[in-house]
């Protein structure tokens, strides 16, 4: 049929096409400043389904950072320290069922998040951050 588009595995037909946006200002030929990458914006046009699915998903994500952040922030204020591999391995086999190799990729997000705010409070003591910041917060929910 034509204007219908098989989704993934499921097969359903999608009753419109996607659109697919290229980031005019980024050349996917620089390949010394940013690797060869570039940013490509995709606009979804899910059916019923399809959202449900999607919006479980997404809500499974910001549950798995919000508890895996607030779990971590518990530990560095009890103890000044971060304990990555327990909670990582226990949050990412909570939620591995319903997000797939995703759980591990906002675990991995939420790791790369701590240790940044690590690596800013280390230059925050030292005083070797401008004058203009202040003093760094943990990472947000």
């Amino acid at each position: 049929m034509p204007g219908l588009v098989p989704f993934s595995s499921l097969d359903e037909p999608v009753g419109r096409l996607p659109t697919l946006f290229a980031n005019p200002g980024t050349p996917s030929s620089r390949k010394k400043e940013d690797g060869g990458k570039r940013t490509v914006r995709l606009r979804l046009l899910p059916n019923g389904a399809q959202e449900r699915r999607l919006r479980r998903i997404a809500d499974a994500t910001a549950k798995l950072w919000n508890e895996l952040n607030y779990a971590r922030l518990v530990q560095f204020r009890e103890t000044g320290r971060v304990d990555f591999r327990d909670t990582k391995h226990e949050f990412y086999h909570r939620y591995k069922g319903v997000l797939g190799v995703n759980a591990g990729q906002v675990v991995n997000l939420n790791n790369n998040a701590w240790k940044s705010y690590f690596e800013l409070l280390k230059l925050y003591r030292q005083g070797r951050l401008p004058k203009f910041y202040r003093k760094p917060s943990p990472p947000g929910f």
